[in-house]
C-alpha cells in the first residue's frame, strides 16, 4: 500500500477575507452623483427641444453673417433632428430617474 495523494478530491477553497462594509457616504455620493447625472440631462434636453423653434435660433448672428449655414440650419429637417435629440436626453434622464436602485 502507497501512500499516494487522492487526486480526486478537490482542494479546499481559500479562505476569503470578509468584506468591508459600505461606507454611508458612498450612498450619498451615488445619489448625489445620479441626481446631477439627472438634472443636467433634463435641463440639456429641454435647451435641445426648445431651442431651435425660438428667435434666438433664427436671429443667431454666426447664421446671419454665413447665408449657406443659416439656411441649412433654418431647415426644419434639422431643426426636427436637435428636438429629437433633446427627446432623447428627456427620455435617458427620466429613465435613470425611475429606475434607480439603492445597492
Amino acid at each position: 500500500m502507497s501512500s499516494s495523494p487522492n487526486l480526486a478530491t478537490p482542494p479546499p477553497p481559500p479562505v476569503q477575507p470578509p468584506s468591508p462594509a459600505p461606507h454611508p457616504s458612498g450612498r450619498w455620493l451615488h445619489r448625489t452623483d445620479l441626481f446631477l447625472r439627472v438634472m443636467v440631462r433634463l435641463y440639456v434636453g429641454l435647451i435641445l427641444f426648445f431651442l431651435p423653434w425660438t428667435h434666438l435660433w433664427t436671429f443667431n448672428r454666426f447664421f446671419l453673417y454665413y447665408a449657406p449655414v443659416a439656411r441649412f440650419v433654418e431647415s426644419g429637417a434639422l431643426r426636427g433632428v436637435i428636438s429629437g435629440l433633446g427627446l432623447l436626453n428627456l427620455w435617458i434622464a427620466i429613465s435613470e430617474a425611475i429606475h434607480y436602485k439603492e445597492n
